[in-house]
């Protein structure tokens, strides 16, 4: 499969999630609760149910905002634990809020025909069956832990078409506990008639994680799951075969089969993958959203201008994350948006701690395995969500 190709599917694909419009040097990852009423305001209570042998469930929900014209959003919220005590918002590891589109409808609704029980959506709220079943709806909004109300650049939005859904898809996590827990989604938009917003769209890069088990714990025999092909396998269990697949594809491009079996040091192993941008049309790069589990220790994206082998002297470096922190992720706004032309490349990179698995109260107790890509947060990802307008400059 050739990278464009994969690419595809990656920008389209259900991963992870992160946040929306906060620049480096902004004081708190939460904005105050809006004062002014939103055009959406949706709650979803639900109570996490992880299928067997898991300890994650990804839950979606559809909600009709009864767009009756095209609209642009100017904000968007989501309330983890809306309770007053906030006693349960840890159970949520991320919330992603995508946009059904009017030809899409019917399936979403197919998958919950009252809109009130909701349905299991590991990988893709449409319930992906192989790679290139992974969603492709658009994404409105992500939310991590950390992260609080996103308000839109000035001059800029994302477009949701008149008789859209929004389908809201919620990772909870049973570690954290499994009382039932309500969320609440808020989203303020504009007529796109009268608004002067450009629309802004996100394109997705990866790189494989590909964790060993670290001493004492790498004695397969022992610890059967630090044996890789094992590892997959408990992957699918718990996640489905699609889960195992999209891992496997992306370790092949990246690490072209050429993963460790002995992990080289418990404190700083990298993940990285280079990408090519083949759109004819350039785009302007304006933020950029880290996103790694439990185990993330620092993560960069570099701009590689007509190189793919990213010489020093092409290379332009967009972000650089030294101390990331899984309870407190955010957008990072470029100080000066940069263009992308069709020729050049992007290059996602990824530090773990493979050590802080057994420091983690959330996974200190889970038996030791071969850490890939997976759903789960005790998993791995490595994502950088670039946010981007459409043409050079724009």
């Amino acid at each position: 499969m050739k990278k464009n190709s994969v690419v595809a599917i990656l920008l389209t694909a259900s991963l992870m999630v992160m946040g929306l419009a906060r620049t480096p040097n902004a004081q708190s990852a939460m904005v105050p609760h809006v004062t002014t009423t939103p055009n959406v305001a949706a709650s979803v209570t639900h109570a996490p149910t992880p299928p067997k042998d898991a300890n994650d469930e990804y839950r979606c929900t559809w909600i009709d905002p009864k767009f009756a014209t095209n609209q642009m959003t100017t904000k968007t919220e989501f309330i983890a634990d809306t309770s007053k005590s906030q006693a349960n918002k840890k159970e949520l590891h991320h919330a992603i809020a995508y946009i059904a589109t009017p030809s899409v409808v019917a399936q979403v609704k197919s998958l919950d025909p009252t809109g009130k029980k909701g349905w299991s959506c590991f990988s893709s709220p449409l319930g992906a069956t192989s790679m290139g079943g992974l969603s492709a709806l658009p994404w409105l909004y992500g939310w991590s832990p950390g992260h609080g109300a996103d308000t839109m650049e000035a001059g800029y939005g994302i477009s949701v078409p008149a008789g859209s859904l929004i389908v809201l898809q919620i990772h909870y996590n049973s570690l954290a506990g499994k009382k039932a827990v309500t969320s609440k989604l808020n989203v303020w938009s504009e007529n796109t008639a009268t608004s002067s917003r450009v629309p802004l769209t996100m394109r997705q890069y990866v790189a494989a994680p590909a964790l060993p088990c670290v001493a004492p714990y790498n004695d397969v025999k022992k610890y059967p799951l630090c044996n890789h092909t094992a590892s997959l396998a408990d992957l699918a269990k718990r996640f489905g075969a699609e889960a195992r697949s999209f891992a496997q594809t992306i370790e092949a491009v990246c690490n072209h089969g050429n993963l460790p079996l002995n992990s080289s040091s418990p404190n700083a192993t990298s993940a990285t993958c280079t990408w090519s941008f083949g759109e004819n049309t350039p785009v302007t790069v304006h933020k950029i959203w880290p996103h790694m589990h439990m185990l993330g220790k620092a993560f960069t994206v570099v701009l590689c201008h007509q190189d793919a082998t990213c010489a020093t002297a092409n290379a332009e470096t967009l972000l650089v994350v030294p101390s990331y922190n899984f309870d407190n992720q955010f957008g990072y706004t470029l100080a000066n948006p940069v263009t992308m032309t069709k020729g050049d490349y992007v290059k996602v990179t990824c530090t773990y701690s493979p050590a802080l698995r057994k420091l983690n109260p959330q996974t200190k107790k889970l038996p030791p395995r071969y850490i890939t890509w997976g759903d789960g947060s005790s998993d791995e990802m490595c994502l950088g969500t670039l946010i981007v307008s459409s043409g050079a400059g724009s």
